[in-house]
């Protein structure tokens, strides 16, 4: 090697403009897994930096659900400024689900909340509730009892002329 201290510095330089890229290109939505209880389907959406949950609306029921909430530990430079979607396929017991990540407006990150819209693709009921971990925002969704019943019983099929008299 003829210069050691260019091989150095090349070396140097290039673990600087990784960190540089990776700083520049941090998501806010880390992963979102789904669960089902014996009542609820739990939608768990995961953030790569400690959340504060804020609100959420409309409050029990609807199509599209938008979640406010502030990022802790706030470093401004590390934070994407892009909007992110996650989709959650549908389930027997759980809707498809869109996860869409909005940055502020005004990217002011300190000032103004920062919001998921959630659009299932039909009207539900849920819950929505700050995870244990500081790092996730739970939507809960009540799993509707099924009808057991079988489909074609007596009292199922219309009265007609072919009915026999009482």
């Amino acid at each position: 090697m003829k210069n050691p201290l260019l091989g150095v510095a090349l070396l140097f330089m290039a673990f600087t403009s990784l960190g540089i890229a990776r700083a520049q290109d941090n998501t806010i939505l880390d992963d979102v897994d789904t669960s089902v209880e014996s009542e609820w389907a739990r939608i768990s959406i995961h953030f790569s930096l400690p959340v504060n949950y804020v609100r959420h609306s409309p409050q029990e029921r609807g199509q599209l659900l938008q979640i406010f909430f502030t990022i802790a530990f706030l470093e401004a430079q590390n934070i994407s400024l892009r909007e992110e979607v996650r989709n959650v396929p549908a389930t027997p017991v759980m809707p498809a689900t869109t996860i869409t990540y909005q940055p502020p407006l005004s990217l002011n990150f300190q000032r103004e909340p920062s919001s998921l819209l959630v659009r299932f693709d039909r009207v539900v009921n849920y819950d929505v509730r700050p995870g244990d971990d500081h790092r996730s925002i739970v939507i809960y969704l009540p799993i509707a009892p099924r009808d057991t019943k079988p489909a074609n019983t007596a009292k199922d099929k219309p009265v007609g002329k072919d009915s026999p008299a009482k």
